[in-house]
């Protein structure tokens, strides 16, 4: 077998992200049917010679044993521990953060007060204000246990299993808790500090937009990046270069080697040093799963220099993975060592080829041949890592950038140049006589900064600059894609059937296309997002939008955005206030600012519109007040009335044949004229008083889990037929034609 850590590692890896996708009762059949084929192909000669399948058999059975033991000895144990209340004691193991008005500490707890369960586990607790607490300080409490969001394949919860976190909690505050100094600190505490260091030096020197990019792209923290900010770089496909991977890792290595070559050191010395820096700077970005796999590869790589040994890239990437995964299956969760491992899969198979490709172009070409030329090596690496990550960003994105390749060509260099002198005056401020040097090179920082988020900015603009790919069709596209390419590389060598498939894969796409946007054409659809408690309701047709409700609760704001970038929506027709409660207006300065409604129709109460609210609206959009009701008219099938009165607002919508009554912020049945008591289908968050007097087939429960359970059985008693996004996913309601409708749901 010519690559052995190849093979174990990429298969692996493939196994567990299986068992990651689907869940433990399918990952038993799975290990139980690899595991005869390996014993199978031990029976037939010609297999067993070659070595290749019973490895690959027996490695993938391994995996999804190893799997089903950590999710039934670790995590079964602690999911018992969901929705109790347990007195905790622990000590904080990572850099708090804020959020949404929060603060989130990570405590690793070596006492629960609870029967039956793990002592020791990784805890994430949050609260209203900031401890006056170091790094591992103890903490000690009661909280509430909670799980994780798990309304996809990749969702939170396998977000916070890849980092050993499996139950999140809140504090309760108004009770007794402590907090007590620890003396003895582990080594790590001092990478903790010096990252902490860097972080506050960053926000200091640079603006608070400059500086949360700036945090993002050096050391991976994104929490104070704004919503707009990250929407951009996902919808242009570079949203890569705010997760610190093998790409950041490389440039630091890269710096150091330069550094140290400079000087008189032998070259042994020079190559251990930089190992040394490379385990460093993991331990600075908190040893991400992405960050550790690049970390390995290069520690490898230099290694193999120390003892004049050549790595092989492949068996170093797949030894990488192998490790990573093998003491934390979950790890195959972490999106960020898959885009990590499949950029880098991609660079080695493909780079050369397309590079190859691009300069043979430029040979027949009379004009630019040396601007080519001299882009040809960012443009096949870009190529190349963009086509090898397109799996994944469909499976865990649904969506998936057509102008990737311009904006990394545009961003790369200079985001590695400003991570570097980013890098370089955050450290040199720490110094007092040369923090006067740090300030020119603040300044560059952030003229780089501005000039990425402006590209993001401009060519997130262009329509279509990505499209959804959760549709079933794009879904059949990729793994015919995938299928045509393992083919054409296993029956031919040199890549002689690539251009063949490459064009048979873009005839399927495009046909699938067409043809999804013939059958929906026409079609009116009206979403009801999974935003928590509260209303965010977007209808759309035809590459038109307007938002009738948009609220939830204040984490939820991405899930609004999201939805709209999913539909293409650059400008809204209009949006609806019906009233100014966070269940039903949270996201309105959000949606006005990045989606620039063309009229905004809200209740004429300058007592309750905020200041900001009404200038984003005399920035960008038309304000049409009413007083206590309104009704719109447009795409010719759709009749909209809003009401509001004694602060409660109720929306009754008509879309062809079809009535809607949406409720977003509770009020009471027994207020609305008998006209608007009749229709097909009650939107609530739950809170709607005497809604026995409505008469309707269907009850939509916007809420989460908990107030969803508390309501079901109310609406199934009142006869309708019970609906709730409780953290499953969006509600899309399809208008075909007269009464003829199609609810489905979309996570």
């Amino acid at each position: 077998m010519k690559r052995p850590f190849a093979t174990v590692g990429f298969t692996y890896l493939a196994a567990l992200i299986a068992a990651t996708y689907f869940n433990t009762d399918i990952s038993k059949i799975m290990m139980i049917i690899f595991l005869i084929l390996f014993l199978f192909s031990l029976f037939i000669r010609k297999i067993r010679v070659q070595k290749v399948l019973p490895v690959a058999f027996l490695t993938v059975a391994v995996a999804l044993f190893m799997y089903n033991v950590f999710s039934y000895v670790i995590v079964k144990p602690i999911e018992k521990l969901n929705d109790q209340d347990v007195v905790i004691s622990g000590r904080i193991c990572d850099i708090p953060y804020s959020a949404y008005n929060r603060y989130y500490y990570v405590v690793e707890t070596d006492k629960v007060d609870y029967p039956g369960t793990n002592q020791t586990m990784k805890l994430r607790i949050s609260m209203s204000k900031a401890l006056d607490a170091d790094l591992y300080d103890r903490i000690s409490g009661k909280v509430h246990m909670f799980l994780p969001n798990n309304e996809a394949s990749f969702s939170s919860k396998t977000y916070y299993a890849a980092k050993g976190i499996h139950m999140l909690s809140y504090l309760y505050e108004y009770e007794n808790y402590q907090v007590e100094s620890e003396s003895s600190k582990p080594i790590y505490y001092y990478f903790l500090k010096a990252r902490q260091a860097l972080i506050e030096v960053i926000r200091t020197a640079l603006p608070k937009e400059q500086a949360s990019l700036a945090v993002g792209v050096l050391l991976g923290d994104k929490y104070l990046m704004e919503e707009e900010v990250k929407s951009d770089f996902k919808e242009v496909g570079i949203s890569h270069l705010l997760a610190v991977s093998g790409l950041h890792t490389s440039v630091i290595a890269a710096l150091v080697l330069a550094i140290l070559q400079a000087t008189k050191l032998p070259k042994k010395w020079v190559y251990l040093i930089v190992c040394f820096a490379v385990v460093c700077f993991m331990a600075l970005t908190g040893f991400s799963a992405s960050v550790a796999r690049s970390g390995i590869m290069l520690i490898m790589f230099y290694l193999g220099k120390f003892f004049y040994s050549k790595a092989d890239s492949l068996n170093s990437l797949g030894f990488s993975a192998f490790a990573l995964t093998l003491f934390n299956p979950f790890a195959a969760g972490d999106l960020g060592l898959l885009l990590s491992v499949s950029a880098t899969l991609g660079i080695i198979l493909f780079n050369e080829y397309f590079k190859e490709k691009i300069i043979n172009l430029a040979s027949k070409i009379k004009f630019g041949s040396k601007i080519i030329n001299k882009l040809a090596g960012t443009v096949s690496l870009t190529l190349a890592s963009t086509l090898a990550t397109m799996p994944v960003i469909m499976l865990s994105f649904g969506r998936i950038s057509l102008i990737s390749i311009v904006a990394n060509v545009l961003t790369v260099f200079p985001t590695m140049l400003m991570m570097l002198f980013v890098l370089f005056f955050s450290v040199l401020y720490l110094i007092p006589l040369l923090k006067f040097v740090a300030i020119p090179l603040a300044l560059f920082s952030g003229i780089l900064i501005n000039y990425v988020t402006f590209c993001a900015n401009i060519l997130a603009q262009i329509p279509f600059a990505s499209v959804p790919t959760n549709q079933p069709m794009v879904l059949f596209w990729l793994a015919c894609t995938c299928i045509l390419v393992a083919l054409s590389l296993i029956l031919y060598e040199k890549y002689k059937l690539l251009k063949f498939s490459a064009i048979l894969s873009c005839i399927i796409l495009f046909v699938g296309i067409f043809s999804y946007q013939i059958f929906n054409r026409g079609v009116t659809q009206l979403a009801f997002l999974d935003t928590g408690n509260g209303c965010s309701a977007v209808i759309s047709r035809d590459g038109h939008a307007s938002v009738l409700s948009c609220g939830g609760d204040e984490i939820k704001s991405s899930q609004m955005m999201n939805y709209l970038n999913f539909l293409n929506i650059k400008s809204l027709d209009f949006l609806l206030i019906s009233d100014f409660e966070d269940s039903t207006a949270i996201y309105a300065n959000d949606v006005i600012k990045k989606f620039n409604p063309v009229y905004v129709v809200l209740p004429n109460d300058p007592d309750l519109i905020d200041s900001k609210l009404e200038r984003n609206i005399s920035d960008s959009s038309n304000a049409i007040y009413f007083n206590n009701k309104t009704e719109i008219d447009f795409w010719d099938n759709v009749k909209i009335t809003a009401m509001n009165f004694d602060n409660q607002s109720y929306i009754y919508l008509t879309i062809n044949d079809v009535n809607i009554l949406i409720n977003p912020s509770g009020g009471n049945a027994q207020n609305l004229l008998d006209k608007f008591k009749f229709c097909d289908i009650l939107l609530s968050n739950g809170t709607l008083e005497n809604s026995n007097l409505i008469l309707s087939s269907y009850g939509i429960i916007s809420a989460d889990l908990s107030v969803a359970s508390q309501n079901i059985s109310t609406v199934a008693r009142e006869k309708r037929l019970p609906i709730a996004t409780a953290g499953d996913g969006n509600i899309i309601i399809d208008f075909k034609s007269g009464r003829n409708i199609s609810i489905k749901r979309m996570v």
